[in-house]
């Protein structure tokens, strides 16, 4: 009896001894992980703000493919929300704070445990964004025995939270690579007075040198209070790629015919109407030359012969100083084309 009541003692004793020890661990914990991904902030932020997209990226998911989600009445901004289960787990995540491109702040709620707060933040790098993913919590005693037995919440969190870094990023770098190629069809454009402003480039800086002339173009059209009809264009003389060069103006129409000052680098000219196969390109400019393909392709196909006298122009109806998020661009590509042979005119 004596060795039993020593057992009981030692056993008691040992309990005792474990229950202080984990009444003792820590209670409270903070893990984060960051990682550089290319994009600017604002793409960045909108793409994790809106709580349907989690589902393409979200670590719990991978791992638990059969899980259900519900949202709630709302996916962007404060109040957001969704929850998530499956035979073990549920889970609740809400948006309580939200700060555009730079902060979110979010509540995470994991079955029985006590709600952890989560945090965002985006930090601008030129092209680049910072993103940093946070979970801070506290640990009732319950979970420190649970810590205590399967390791600490940095080892247990710290994984999830760089594997969902790890598909955010590649998920966002296929979305803004995402693009469409649309014939629209034989249209007729009324032309009109534009002004512009010509230069000369290699073919391989052609994009910087139009982005910078478009942006010439709305500063001189905004400084001088000018109505303007549409929206920016190209207006390709040349395209030379044995030599790598092209000659182009960027302009945008006017209500009315603009004299411009002497000496200024912003000149007036007209386009007459003209007959046009119409391309639309949804995506990054990158892709513009496929589009460009696409049209002759079409033209050449169906036989309809070019106006080598027409103009050749690109519009750009989205463009970066409408949003940051290349997949949203849209460029319009105007064929001149003859009036013989051919199809319907699209209205």
């Amino acid at each position: 009896m004596k060795i039993l009541k020593y057992l009981f003692f030692l056993l008691l004793i040992l309990v005792i001894g474990i229950s202080i020890y984990i009444a003792i661990q820590p209670s409270s914990y903070s893990v984060s992980r960051s990682r550089t991904i290319q994009g600017h902030s604002p793409v960045i932020y909108n793409y994790v703000e809106d709580l349907k997209n989690w589902k393409d990226w979200m670590p719990w998911l991978e791992k638990n493919p059969d899980m259900t989600i519900t949202y709630g009445r709302t996916t962007r901004g404060i109040g957001a929300g969704f929850t998530w289960t499956d035979k073990k787990i549920h889970g609740k995540l809400e948006t309580i704070s939200a700060t555009p491109y730079t902060h979110l702040e979010q509540k995470l709620t994991y079955n029985d445990h006590e709600p952890a707060e989560v945090s965002w933040k985006f930090d601008s790098q030129g092209d680049a964004t910072r993103v940093t993913w946070e979970t801070n919590g506290t640990l009732d005693f319950k979970s420190k025995a649970y810590v205590l037995y399967k390791g600490s919440m940095e080892d247990k969190l710290g994984p999830e939270l760089e594997r969902g870094l790890e598909k955010l990023d590649s998920t966002i770098q296929e979305n803004v690579k995402k693009y469409a190629i649309s014939i629209d069809g034989i249209t007729e454009q009324g032309g009109g007075f534009y002004l512009y402003t010509t230069t000369s480039s290699k073919i391989s800086d052609s994009r910087k040198k139009i982005s910078e002339r478009v942006n010439a173009i709305r500063e001189y059209v905004t400084k001088h209070n000018i109505s303007n009809t549409g929206t920016p264009f190209t207006y390709y003389y040349s395209w030379d790629e044995e030599n790598n060069a092209t000659i182009f103006s960027n302009g945008v129409f006017t209500s009315s015919k603009i004299i411009t000052e002497p000496g200024s680098e912003i000149l007036t000219g007209e386009i007459s109407p003209f007959r046009a196969l119409k391309v639309t390109l949804e995506g990054d400019t990158e892709n513009l030359e496929e589009a460009w393909e696409s049209a002759f392709a079409y033209l050449a196909e169906r036989q309809i012969a070019q106006d080598s006298t027409g103009p050749y122009l690109e519009f750009y109806p989205v463009d970066a100083s409408h949003t940051l998020n290349p997949a949203k661009w849209v460029t319009e590509i105007y064929v001149p084309v003859s009036e013989l042979n051919i199809p319907p005119i699209i209205e």
